[in-house]
């Protein structure tokens, strides 16, 4: 995959991340509190966050 095609694909995901954020915070106020605090811990933004949270879940249902 060209360098091109790799940023805009991150890109792509990373704003897509972001809608997911945007939607959460306004339906989920808990959600938002757990990726604020998220952010906050790794200095990141709510799409850095999203990651993180998925990333470390999946780590505990890894036996």
């Amino acid at each position: 995959m060209s360098n091109a095609r790799q940023k805009a694909t991150n890109t792509y995901r990373t704003k897509a991340l972001a809608n997911i954020a945007l939607v959460i915070s306004h339906t989920e106020p808990d959600v938002l509190v757990a990726l604020e605090t998220i952010m906050a811990h790794h200095d990141t933004s709510k799409a850095g966050a999203i990651k993180t949270a998925l990333v470390e879940y999946a780590k505990t249902l890894t036996p």
